[in-house]
Protein backbone atom coordinates (compact mmCIF):
# COMPACT_ATOMS: atom_id res chain seq x y z
CA UNK A 1 0.00 0.00 0.00
CA UNK A 2 3.22 2.47 0.25
CA UNK A 3 3.88 2.07 -3.19
CA UNK A 4 0.34 3.11 -4.26
CA UNK A 5 0.08 5.86 -1.68
CA UNK A 6 3.47 7.70 -3.16
CA UNK A 7 1.50 7.20 -6.84
CA UNK A 8 -1.22 9.22 -5.55
CA UNK A 9 0.43 11.76 -3.46
CA UNK A 10 2.51 12.50 -6.66
CA UNK A 11 -0.56 12.38 -9.08
CA UNK A 12 -2.45 14.88 -7.00
CA UNK A 13 0.83 17.23 -6.55
CA UNK A 14 0.85 16.96 -10.45
CA UNK A 15 -2.78 18.10 -10.21
CA UNK A 16 -2.62 21.18 -8.34
CA UNK A 17 0.24 22.20 -10.35
CA UNK A 18 -2.25 22.73 -13.56
CA UNK A 19 -5.29 23.22 -11.55
CA UNK A 20 -5.75 26.93 -11.94
CA UNK A 21 -6.45 25.41 -15.67
CA UNK A 22 -8.17 22.66 -15.30
CA UNK A 23 -9.88 23.55 -12.36
CA UNK A 24 -10.56 26.79 -12.18
CA UNK A 25 -8.35 27.37 -8.95
CA UNK A 26 -6.57 30.52 -8.14
CA UNK A 27 -3.43 30.62 -8.92
CA UNK A 28 -2.02 32.05 -5.52
CA UNK A 29 -3.67 28.60 -3.96
CA UNK A 30 -2.26 26.31 -6.58
CA UNK A 31 1.25 27.67 -5.75
CA UNK A 32 0.63 27.51 -1.90
CA UNK A 33 -0.70 23.82 -2.17
CA UNK A 34 2.69 23.12 -4.89
CA UNK A 35 5.19 23.84 -1.96
CA UNK A 36 2.93 22.59 1.13
CA UNK A 37 2.11 19.08 -0.32
CA UNK A 38 5.20 17.65 -0.38
CA UNK A 39 5.48 18.85 3.39
CA UNK A 40 2.54 17.46 4.23
CA UNK A 41 2.74 13.97 2.18
CA UNK A 42 6.55 13.35 4.24
CA UNK A 43 4.42 14.10 7.48
CA UNK A 44 1.74 11.12 6.44
CA UNK A 45 4.90 8.79 5.84
CA UNK A 46 6.13 8.99 9.17
CA UNK A 47 2.80 7.22 10.39
CA UNK A 48 4.22 4.36 7.82
CA UNK A 49 7.41 4.68 10.07
CA UNK A 50 5.34 4.08 13.10
CA UNK A 51 3.62 1.17 11.29
CA UNK A 52 7.01 -0.24 11.01
CA UNK A 53 8.14 0.86 14.26
CA UNK A 54 4.99 -1.23 16.63
CA UNK A 55 6.35 -4.75 14.31
CA UNK A 56 9.54 -4.02 16.35
CA UNK A 57 8.39 -2.90 19.75
CA UNK A 58 4.36 -3.72 20.09
CA UNK A 59 4.27 -6.62 18.04
CA UNK A 60 1.00 -7.79 20.54
CA UNK A 61 -1.21 -5.22 18.39
CA UNK A 62 -0.94 -8.25 15.92
CA UNK A 63 -2.99 -10.48 18.25
CA UNK A 64 -5.99 -8.02 19.39
CA UNK A 65 -9.52 -9.09 18.33
CA UNK A 66 -11.89 -6.46 17.07
CA UNK A 67 -15.09 -7.79 19.25
CA UNK A 68 -18.54 -5.90 18.08
CA UNK A 69 -17.53 -2.65 16.92
CA UNK A 70 -19.88 0.14 16.48
CA UNK A 71 -19.96 2.08 13.52
CA UNK A 72 -21.76 5.27 13.26
CA UNK A 73 -22.75 6.21 9.51
CA UNK A 74 -25.19 8.15 7.46
CA UNK A 75 -24.93 11.13 5.20
CA UNK A 76 -22.98 14.01 5.99
CA UNK A 77 -24.70 16.67 8.20
CA UNK A 78 -27.49 14.33 9.26
CA UNK A 79 -26.30 14.16 12.90
CA UNK A 80 -23.78 11.45 12.87
CA UNK A 81 -21.62 13.65 14.62
CA UNK A 82 -23.94 14.06 17.59
CA UNK A 83 -24.91 10.51 18.03
CA UNK A 84 -20.83 9.33 18.02
CA UNK A 85 -20.77 12.11 20.86
CA UNK A 86 -23.69 10.93 22.81
CA UNK A 87 -21.90 7.68 22.48
CA UNK A 88 -18.94 8.57 23.26
CA UNK A 89 -20.10 9.14 26.81
CA UNK A 90 -20.37 4.83 27.46
CA UNK A 91 -17.21 3.93 29.28
CA UNK A 92 -17.26 0.77 27.29
CA UNK A 93 -16.68 2.10 24.01
CA UNK A 94 -13.29 3.87 22.92
CA UNK A 95 -13.09 6.15 19.91
CA UNK A 96 -10.42 8.08 17.69
CA UNK A 97 -9.69 11.28 18.65
CA UNK A 98 -8.52 14.07 16.26
CA UNK A 99 -5.22 14.21 17.57
CA UNK A 100 -5.12 9.80 17.27
CA UNK A 101 -6.07 10.32 13.72
CA UNK A 102 -3.85 13.15 12.81
CA UNK A 103 -0.66 11.91 15.07
CA UNK A 104 -1.12 8.84 16.79
CA UNK A 105 -2.24 6.21 14.31
CA UNK A 106 0.67 4.11 15.59
CA UNK A 107 1.38 2.46 18.91
CA UNK A 108 4.63 4.00 18.69
CA UNK A 109 3.69 7.45 18.12
CA UNK A 110 0.88 7.18 21.13
CA UNK A 111 3.50 6.27 23.18
CA UNK A 112 6.06 8.57 22.49
CA UNK A 113 3.09 11.65 22.34
CA UNK A 114 1.81 10.49 24.99
CA UNK A 115 4.99 11.10 27.03
CA UNK A 116 5.40 14.24 25.70
CA UNK A 117 1.70 15.43 26.92
CA UNK A 118 3.25 14.17 30.59
CA UNK A 119 6.12 16.10 30.29
CA UNK A 120 4.32 19.29 28.80
CA UNK A 121 1.77 18.59 32.03
CA UNK A 122 4.46 18.73 34.63
CA UNK A 123 6.29 21.94 33.23
CA UNK A 124 2.91 23.68 33.12
CA UNK A 125 1.65 23.27 29.54
CA UNK A 126 3.00 25.81 27.37
CA UNK A 127 2.45 23.29 24.66
CA UNK A 128 -1.15 22.67 25.82
CA UNK A 129 -2.01 26.49 26.11
CA UNK A 130 -0.55 27.16 22.55
CA UNK A 131 -2.56 24.28 20.96
CA UNK A 132 -5.84 25.56 23.20
CA UNK A 133 -4.81 29.51 21.69
CA UNK A 134 -4.55 28.32 18.18
CA UNK A 135 -7.52 26.54 18.11
CA UNK A 136 -9.89 29.46 19.11
CA UNK A 137 -8.11 31.91 16.99
CA UNK A 138 -7.95 29.97 13.64
CA UNK A 139 -11.00 27.41 14.30
CA UNK A 140 -14.10 29.19 16.52
CA UNK A 141 -15.56 29.86 13.39
CA UNK A 142 -15.96 26.16 12.83
CA UNK A 143 -18.18 25.27 16.01
CA UNK A 144 -21.71 26.11 14.61
CA UNK A 145 -20.53 23.81 11.65
CA UNK A 146 -18.20 20.94 12.82
CA UNK A 147 -16.55 21.67 16.62
CA UNK A 148 -13.29 20.63 16.65
CA UNK A 149 -11.11 20.08 19.12
CA UNK A 150 -7.50 17.96 19.24
CA UNK A 151 -9.08 15.26 22.46
CA UNK A 152 -12.17 15.56 21.34
CA UNK A 153 -13.91 12.36 19.80
CA UNK A 154 -13.40 12.84 15.54
CA UNK A 155 -14.17 10.91 12.70
CA UNK A 156 -12.18 8.47 11.25
CA UNK A 157 -11.76 9.38 7.82
CA UNK A 158 -8.73 11.15 9.27
CA UNK A 159 -7.25 7.58 9.44
CA UNK A 160 -7.41 6.96 6.21
CA UNK A 161 -5.19 10.36 5.33
CA UNK A 162 -1.21 8.05 4.99
CA UNK A 163 -2.78 5.65 2.12
CA UNK A 164 -4.57 8.82 0.31
CA UNK A 165 -8.12 7.24 0.80
CA UNK A 166 -9.58 10.11 3.14
CA UNK A 167 -12.32 11.15 1.38
CA UNK A 168 -12.23 14.78 2.82
CA UNK A 169 -9.69 15.51 0.24
CA UNK A 170 -12.14 15.58 -2.45
CA UNK A 171 -12.55 19.36 -1.27
CA UNK A 172 -9.31 19.86 -2.08
CA UNK A 173 -8.46 17.19 -5.04
CA UNK A 174 -11.93 17.69 -6.62
CA UNK A 175 -11.01 15.37 -9.99
CA UNK A 176 -8.90 12.36 -7.94
CA UNK A 177 -10.89 9.54 -9.35
CA UNK A 178 -9.83 7.36 -6.67
CA UNK A 179 -11.54 9.70 -4.16
CA UNK A 180 -14.68 9.14 -5.67
CA UNK A 181 -13.98 5.24 -5.83
CA UNK A 182 -13.68 5.00 -2.34
CA UNK A 183 -16.88 6.92 -1.36
CA UNK A 184 -18.62 3.85 -3.27
CA UNK A 185 -16.51 1.13 -1.80
CA UNK A 186 -19.14 -1.50 -1.75
CA UNK A 187 -19.31 -1.42 -5.76
CA UNK A 188 -15.57 -1.78 -6.43
CA UNK A 189 -13.59 -4.85 -7.15
CA UNK A 190 -12.88 -7.39 -3.97
CA UNK A 191 -9.10 -6.81 -4.34
CA UNK A 192 -10.11 -2.60 -4.02
CA UNK A 193 -11.82 -3.56 -0.76
CA UNK A 194 -9.99 -6.39 0.94
CA UNK A 195 -6.53 -4.01 0.71
CA UNK A 196 -8.85 -0.88 2.17
CA UNK A 197 -10.42 -3.09 4.82
CA UNK A 198 -7.17 -4.76 5.78
CA UNK A 199 -5.64 -1.20 5.95
CA UNK A 200 -8.27 0.16 8.12
CA UNK A 201 -8.74 -2.78 10.40
CA UNK A 202 -5.14 -2.28 11.79
CA UNK A 203 -5.41 1.03 12.47
CA UNK A 204 -8.24 -0.09 14.52
CA UNK A 205 -6.18 -3.05 16.05
CA UNK A 206 -3.53 -0.62 17.14
CA UNK A 207 -6.14 1.51 18.96
CA UNK A 208 -7.53 -1.13 21.21
CA UNK A 209 -3.58 -2.59 21.68
CA UNK A 210 -3.26 1.02 23.37
CA UNK A 211 -6.13 1.99 24.95
CA UNK A 212 -7.00 -1.97 26.11
CA UNK A 213 -8.12 -4.94 23.97
CA UNK A 214 -11.05 -5.14 26.27
CA UNK A 215 -12.57 -1.95 25.39
CA UNK A 216 -14.99 -1.85 22.52
CA UNK A 217 -14.41 0.31 19.31
CA UNK A 218 -16.61 2.87 18.19
CA UNK A 219 -16.39 4.78 15.22
CA UNK A 220 -18.01 7.41 13.41
CA UNK A 221 -17.58 8.19 9.68
CA UNK A 222 -20.25 9.48 7.12
CA UNK A 223 -18.14 8.39 4.06
CA UNK A 224 -18.20 5.24 4.81
CA UNK A 225 -21.87 5.17 4.07
CA UNK A 226 -20.88 3.43 0.76
CA UNK A 227 -18.75 0.60 3.06
CA UNK A 228 -21.58 -0.74 4.78
CA UNK A 229 -21.05 -4.37 2.94
CA UNK A 230 -17.27 -4.13 3.08
CA UNK A 231 -17.95 -3.22 7.02
CA UNK A 232 -19.91 -5.86 7.67
CA UNK A 233 -17.41 -8.39 6.30
CA UNK A 234 -14.58 -7.03 7.75
CA UNK A 235 -15.97 -6.92 11.17
CA UNK A 236 -18.07 -9.84 11.38
CA UNK A 237 -19.68 -8.72 15.07
CA UNK A 238 -20.07 -5.52 13.82
CA UNK A 239 -23.42 -4.04 13.94
CA UNK A 240 -24.17 -0.35 12.07
CA UNK A 241 -25.96 2.96 13.57
CA UNK A 242 -27.14 4.99 10.83
CA UNK A 243 -28.56 8.48 10.52
CA UNK A 244 -30.67 10.24 8.41
CA UNK A 245 -32.04 13.88 7.63
CA UNK A 246 -34.70 15.18 5.14
CA UNK A 247 -32.07 15.64 1.90
CA UNK A 248 -33.96 19.79 1.42
CA UNK A 249 -31.90 20.26 4.84
CA UNK A 250 -28.50 17.83 4.48
CA UNK A 251 -27.48 18.72 0.72
CA UNK A 252 -27.14 23.09 1.20
CA UNK A 253 -25.87 22.06 5.02
CA UNK A 254 -23.35 19.30 3.32
CA UNK A 255 -22.14 22.44 0.29
CA UNK A 256 -22.35 25.36 3.59
CA UNK A 257 -19.70 23.29 5.39
CA UNK A 258 -17.31 23.07 2.90
CA UNK A 259 -17.80 25.97 1.31
CA UNK A 260 -14.96 27.53 3.73
CA UNK A 261 -12.64 24.93 2.74
CA UNK A 262 -12.97 25.49 -0.81
CA UNK A 263 -12.29 29.04 -0.63
CA UNK A 264 -8.83 28.55 1.18
CA UNK A 265 -7.59 25.80 -1.13
CA UNK A 266 -8.41 28.10 -4.18
CA UNK A 267 -12.20 27.70 -5.23
CA UNK A 268 -14.59 30.18 -5.43
CA UNK A 269 -17.72 28.75 -3.98
CA UNK A 270 -18.89 25.19 -4.20
CA UNK A 271 -18.00 24.46 -7.78
CA UNK A 272 -20.92 23.43 -10.24
CA UNK A 273 -19.99 20.04 -11.25
CA UNK A 274 -18.37 19.59 -7.67
CA UNK A 275 -22.07 20.21 -6.16
CA UNK A 276 -23.97 18.32 -8.31
CA UNK A 277 -21.45 14.91 -7.94
CA UNK A 278 -21.90 15.75 -3.80
CA UNK A 279 -25.39 15.81 -4.63
CA UNK A 280 -25.57 12.11 -6.27
CA UNK A 281 -23.44 10.67 -3.96
CA UNK A 282 -25.56 12.00 -1.39
CA UNK A 283 -28.63 10.43 -3.24
CA UNK A 284 -26.32 7.20 -3.41
CA UNK A 285 -25.79 7.26 0.79
CA UNK A 286 -29.55 7.29 1.48
CA UNK A 287 -30.34 4.30 -1.11
CA UNK A 288 -27.58 2.00 -0.43
CA UNK A 289 -28.27 2.59 3.41
CA UNK A 290 -31.51 1.79 3.37
CA UNK A 291 -30.52 -1.68 0.99
CA UNK A 292 -28.13 -2.76 3.41
CA UNK A 293 -30.53 -2.24 6.30
CA UNK A 294 -33.32 -3.59 4.88
CA UNK A 295 -30.69 -6.94 4.24
CA UNK A 296 -29.27 -6.53 7.83
CA UNK A 297 -31.94 -5.54 10.41
CA UNK A 298 -30.25 -7.40 13.18
CA UNK A 299 -27.10 -5.60 12.68
CA UNK A 300 -28.39 -2.18 11.42
CA UNK A 301 -30.67 0.52 12.86
CA UNK A 302 -31.35 3.71 11.14
CA UNK A 303 -32.32 6.61 13.16
CA UNK A 304 -33.47 9.85 11.73
CA UNK A 305 -32.22 13.21 12.72
CA UNK A 306 -35.23 15.11 14.11
CA UNK A 307 -36.12 12.49 16.38
CA UNK A 308 -32.15 12.07 17.55
CA UNK A 309 -32.70 15.74 19.05
CA UNK A 310 -36.07 15.77 20.29
CA UNK A 311 -36.05 11.81 21.49
CA UNK A 312 -32.73 11.12 22.25
CA UNK A 313 -33.39 8.66 24.98
CA UNK A 314 -35.96 7.06 23.44
CA UNK A 315 -34.47 6.70 19.52
CA UNK A 316 -31.17 5.45 21.18
CA UNK A 317 -32.41 2.94 23.61
CA UNK A 318 -34.50 1.28 21.28
CA UNK A 319 -31.80 1.23 18.22
CA UNK A 320 -29.15 -1.00 20.60
CA UNK A 321 -32.51 -3.23 21.27
CA UNK A 322 -32.85 -3.55 17.67
CA UNK A 323 -29.02 -4.68 17.10
CA UNK A 324 -28.51 -6.41 20.24
CA UNK A 325 -26.38 -3.62 22.09
CA UNK A 326 -26.77 -3.59 26.28
CA UNK A 327 -27.54 -0.57 27.99
CA UNK A 328 -25.56 -0.30 31.09
CA UNK A 329 -26.81 1.84 34.06
CA UNK A 330 -23.50 4.05 33.47
CA UNK A 331 -24.62 4.86 29.79
CA UNK A 332 -28.27 4.84 30.27
CA UNK A 333 -27.52 8.20 33.34
CA UNK A 334 -25.71 9.69 31.02
CA UNK A 335 -27.96 9.44 27.73
CA UNK A 336 -30.70 10.99 30.21
CA UNK A 337 -28.41 13.78 30.80
CA UNK A 338 -27.51 13.54 26.97
CA UNK A 339 -31.20 14.22 26.22
CA UNK A 340 -32.16 16.79 28.50
CA UNK A 341 -29.32 18.87 26.46
CA UNK A 342 -30.47 17.80 23.05
CA UNK A 343 -33.97 18.51 23.42
CA UNK A 344 -34.90 21.09 21.12
CA UNK A 345 -31.46 22.36 20.12
CA UNK A 346 -30.86 24.45 17.04
CA UNK A 347 -27.87 24.78 15.64
CA UNK A 348 -26.19 27.59 14.70
CA UNK A 349 -25.54 26.80 11.10
CA UNK A 350 -27.08 29.24 8.59
CA UNK A 351 -27.44 28.16 4.94
CA UNK A 352 -29.64 28.68 2.26
CA UNK A 353 -30.24 26.47 -0.70
CA UNK A 354 -30.24 29.59 -3.18
CA UNK A 355 -26.60 29.88 -2.04
CA UNK A 356 -25.44 27.16 -4.14
CA UNK A 357 -27.90 27.30 -7.09
CA UNK A 358 -30.20 24.76 -5.87
CA UNK A 359 -34.36 25.15 -5.01
CA UNK A 360 -36.20 22.96 -2.85
CA UNK A 361 -38.42 21.56 -6.19
CA UNK A 362 -35.43 20.46 -7.74
CA UNK A 363 -33.90 19.00 -4.52
CA UNK A 364 -37.74 16.80 -4.36
CA UNK A 365 -37.95 15.86 -7.89
CA UNK A 366 -33.74 14.55 -7.50
CA UNK A 367 -34.13 12.82 -4.21
CA UNK A 368 -37.78 11.21 -5.25
CA UNK A 369 -36.57 8.03 -4.94
CA UNK A 370 -35.07 8.59 -1.39
CA UNK A 371 -38.72 9.97 -0.52
CA UNK A 372 -40.00 6.72 -1.16
CA UNK A 373 -38.03 4.65 0.47
CA UNK A 374 -37.52 7.46 4.15
CA UNK A 375 -39.98 8.68 6.36
CA UNK A 376 -38.38 12.14 7.89
CA UNK A 377 -39.16 14.92 10.90
CA UNK A 378 -42.60 13.84 12.38
CA UNK A 379 -43.24 11.73 10.15
CA UNK A 380 -40.19 9.14 11.06
CA UNK A 381 -42.43 8.92 14.11
CA UNK A 382 -43.43 5.56 11.93
CA UNK A 383 -40.32 4.58 11.76
CA UNK A 384 -37.25 5.35 9.29
CA UNK A 385 -38.02 3.39 6.54
CA UNK A 386 -41.09 2.73 4.50
CA UNK A 387 -43.08 -0.70 4.06
CA UNK A 388 -41.51 -2.00 0.56
CA UNK A 389 -43.41 -0.67 -1.86
CA UNK A 390 -45.04 1.73 0.04
CA UNK A 391 -45.93 5.08 -1.81
CA UNK A 392 -44.45 8.06 -0.51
Amino acid sequence: MLLSAVARAVRLWASAAVSPWTEGRRWTAALLLVFAWPIFALLQLLHGVGFLLDDLLFRGWRKVEVDRPVFVVGPPRSGTTHLHHVLSADRRFTTFRTWECLFGLSVTARRLLGGLAALDRAIGRPLGRLGGAFGRRFLADMDDVHPFAMDAPEEDFLALMPPMQCFILVAVFPRAPWLWRTARLDGQPDAERRAWARYYRNCVKRHLYAHGSGMRFLSKNASFTGSLETLLEAFPGAVLLGCSRDPVRTVPSQMSSLAPGLSVVGFDGVPEDLRDRLTALLKFYYLHQAEVAERHPDRVALLDNHALRDRLEEVVRDAFERVGLELTPQFAAALAEAGQASRGFRSGHRYALSDFGLDEGRLQREFAPVYARYRFGDEAEAGVLRPAGAAA
